[in-house]
């Protein structure tokens, strides 16, 4: 039938609970996704983690976008504050730029940092800890240091944000903002601190116990704390800072790991995941894409799985506005919802982006067919055009189940994170660690392959 405005009233209210956006753990629309699949749920492995550590522990987490990384923090954040934890949260984008390389100076100042801004704002802590942030304790330490700015020796001038360093930089208040940017003031502070940096340290670990310490006067000398640093992965860099982003970062997490220790804390850190590629032997909880079907040679379909996710689609429409959409055999096995599971690969972002899409290119309801088949085949054409080298690998992906990544080179890693960024290829655990490509990418594949297998007979 013809859409009337009530009808688009519907779409609407349905296009909205469809939002992308992480959940908190109690959020009648999340669903339990990870707790009721995994036989090792990455978030009960971080729990235990924290609870066999009695003073302090570091921890790395990580997935490859998309598969609901933040949500699940959320709920690692809610679980270890009901066993009696403060936990601190911070978003590492409020304080780094993505596309900058990031060295060990910069992320003690941003973790102390970090730790000073979630600590004072916490709604447990009735007090501005130390009376000062480690932004001011900084500020007051340097001051009293030379720092080469330019072609002479200055002192940084902080007792007005108005007063400005050599370069037209604002001190004072700015640093902060400063460690987001490439600019000259940041690279001079870069070299200044590489020489300082034991000196850096225990003046940021001091600053952590001294938090630690409030925390204490107030929660009693058993209290402890955790300290969650979210969106590291999205570390990775421009087309042109890709190769240095790569290398600070496997610096951070090799060489300086034990720098990025914090006194009296549990550090969790979501780092870049393709991490695991450069140093494999550190070891890191990896967020899996929900596999829809079972490492075999015929992927034959996880049954529960499948269960799970009409569940999630179940809990954004509801049976009446399932019923409205697709009609009575909406959730019959491969009906529209199992069509739009399948297309999905098993991300439930893509899964609802695409019932999103369907909901916009509608024109009729009960949604006709022919939508769902402009939908996925739109879906499809996102993929595209596929160079063979990428044809290529992808069948080998396909064929071996694994990444078959030759080198670390900065240039491999980058083409593999790419596949898995954009869900070319998933990442799955079941039982052990597997690859596959995307189901929508299979047949196309094939014909690339075949084609230039045509080509070359010619």
């Amino acid at each position: 039938m013809v859409l009337g405005n009530d009808d688009l009233d519907f779409l609407r209210m349905m296009h909205r609970q469809l939002a992308d956006v992480p959940l908190e753990p109690a959020d009648p629309l999340r669903e339990p996704i990870h707790e009721v699949l995994d036989d090792a749920d990455p978030v009960l492995l971080m729990q235990r983690e924290v609870a066999f550590n009695d003073v302090e522990s570091l921890q790395l987490f990580s997935g490859f976008r998309g598969a609901g990384k933040t949500t699940e923090l959320l709920r690692l954040k809610r679980d270890l504050e009901g066993q009696g934890y403060l936990v601190l949260y911070a978003d590492a984008m409020n304080y780094v730029n993505p596309a900058e390389p990031v060295d060990i100076s910069d992320m003690l100042l941003v973790l102390a940092g970090a730790f000073s801004d979630t600590l004072a704002e916490h709604p447990e802590m009735q007090m501005d800890i130390t009376r000062e942030t480690f932004w001011d304790r900084f500020k007051n330490w340097i001051l009293n240091t030379e720092v080469r700015v330019g072609a002479i020796d200055a002192k940084l001038e902080y007792s007005s944000p108005g007063k400005a360093v050599v370069g037209g930089v604002t001190a004072g208040l700015n640093i902060k903002a400063e460690l987001k940017t490439a600019s000259s003031f940041r690279q001079n502070l870069q070299k200044f601190l590489s020489a300082h940096l034991v000196a850096l340290k225990i003046e940021a670990d001091q600053f952590i116990e001294d938090g630690i310490k409030a925390v204490r006067a107030i929660h009693g000398p058993r209290k402890q704390v955790v300290f969650i640093f979210d969106s590291l992965e999205q570390l990775r860099g421009s087309f042109q800072t890709w190769e240095s982003v790569i290398r600070s970062v496997e610096q951070l997490f090799s060489v300086h790991i034990e720098r990025l220790r914090l006194p009296y804390v549990h550090a969790i850190y979501a780092v870049p995941p393709w991490l695991k590629f450069v140093l494999p032997a550190q070891h890191m909880e990896i967020l899996p894409t929900v596999h829809l079907w079972d490492n075999a040679p015929n992927r034959p379909r996880s049954a529960k799985a499948w269960s799970v996710f009409r569940s999630v689609i179940r809990r954004r429409l509801g049976d009446d506005g399932i019923a409205r959409l697709f009609g009575p055999n909406a959730l019959a096995e491969d009906g529209p919802i199992d069509r739009l599971i399948g297309a999905c690969g098993g991300h439930v972002r893509d899964l609802l982006r695409l019932t999103q899409e369907l909901l916009k290119r509608t024109t009729a309801l009960p949604v006709p067919p022919q939508a769902l088949d402009s939908v996925i085949n739109a879906a499809r054409r996102d993929f595209l055009p596929m160079a063979l080298d990428d044809a290529q690998w992808l069948a080998e992906i396909a064929q071996s189940r694994d990444t078959a990544l030759r080198s670390v080179d900065h240039r491999s890693v980058e083409r593999l994170s790419n596949f898995l960024d954009t869900h070319r290829v998933f990442y799955f655990v079941n039982g052990s660690a597997w690859y596959d490509v995307h189901p929508l990418l299979r047949e196309e594949i094939t014909r690339t392959l075949a084609q230039e297998k045509e080509r070359a007979a010619q």
